[in-house]
């Protein structure tokens, strides 16, 4: 029944003129429809916008997650390359060091495992002991601009590692000379922050800021050999000079390598007879 109705007011609709009947319930029906079509628009356009914002802000947060995932992937390759670079340049001085050595000593490169909690100028514990050819009294050195520079002495050995006392403790005495001073030669003992005094330099010697200080090969007050061999860098000049009343020269001297920075080093373990003679002392 309500087929056939619906079929016979098609019927009408479409076969009546525009102002028929029909046209006419059409349009009272549309105008009573469409202030509710308003209002429902009205009712409905905060609840659609709050949706955009929400939907908006899902995808903010979702782009802030991603580009913090980058961002953190680039971190990781930066350091990862700055690591890389930093190893790259520690290689490089250890090749250096090789290119030091002096005659009738080998270099073993041992890293930096342990240090003093209180006195970082004194000694450190290396990851290279006996089974790797080290002895007491072996000379230590690291890079350094110069090339290699002293750094300390081997004063106790085991199977696999050993302590290394620097020539900034207390207790090393090094006989060193200076460069360009016509022989000037003493006794290098450290002072405060990790710097060195030569002493004994008489005054007549001329001795100049920036002046390299090596190793002199012998124990200068006795004019005996040392356990370090001659030639090797130690430091520089920072400053010389002396009371009028003095004998000999106050002789401040900055070494080439901090020892607080030292992560490796290369020890010289003696080969030779005359060197395998310095170490036994």
């Amino acid at each position: 029944m309500l087929v056939a109705v619906c079929l016979i007011l098609f019927t009408v609709y479409f076969r009546e003129g525009g102002d028929g009947p029909a046209h006419g319930t059409q349009q009272l029906a549309g105008a009573a429809v469409a202030p509710l079509q308003s209002v429902g628009s009205r009712i409905v356009e905060p609840f659609t916008g709050a949706w955009d914002w929400v939907t908006g802000l899902v995808d903010a947060r979702g782009e802030n997650e991603r580009l913090k995932e980058e961002n953190a992937a680039l971190r990781a390759r930066v350091l990862a390359a700055s690591d890389q670079a930093a190893e790259v340049a520690r290689l490089r001085a250890l090749l250096r060091i090789t290119d030091d050595v002096p005659g009738g000593y080998k270099p073993v490169v041992a890293q930096v495992v342990g240090r003093s909690p209180t006195n970082w100028y004194s000694r450190a514990r290396i990851d290279a002991g006996t089974n790797d050819g080290v002895v007491v009294n072996s000379p230590v050195v690291a890079a350094a601009a110069a090339g290699s520079s002293l750094v300390g002495v081997i004063t106790s050995a085991s199977v696999g590692s050993s302590i290394v006392t620097f020539i900034t403790d207390s207790s090393t005495r090094v006989g060193a000379t200076v460069d360009g001073s016509g022989g000037a030669l003493g006794v290098l003992r450290p002072t405060v922050g990790g710097q060195l005094m030569l002493d004994n330099v008489p005054r007549d010697f001329r001795v100049r800021d920036g002046a390299v200080v090596r190793t002199a090969g012998f124990v200068a007050d006795l004019r005996l050999p040392s356990v370090f061999p001659r030639g090797i860098p130690i430091g520089q000049v920072a400053g010389a000079g002396s009371q009028p009343v003095d004998t000999f020269l106050t002789v401040q001297v900055t070494p080439f390598a901090d020892v607080r920075e030292l992560s490796s080093v290369a020890v010289l373990t003696p080969q030779s007879a005359a060197a395998k003679r310095r170490a036994e002392g």
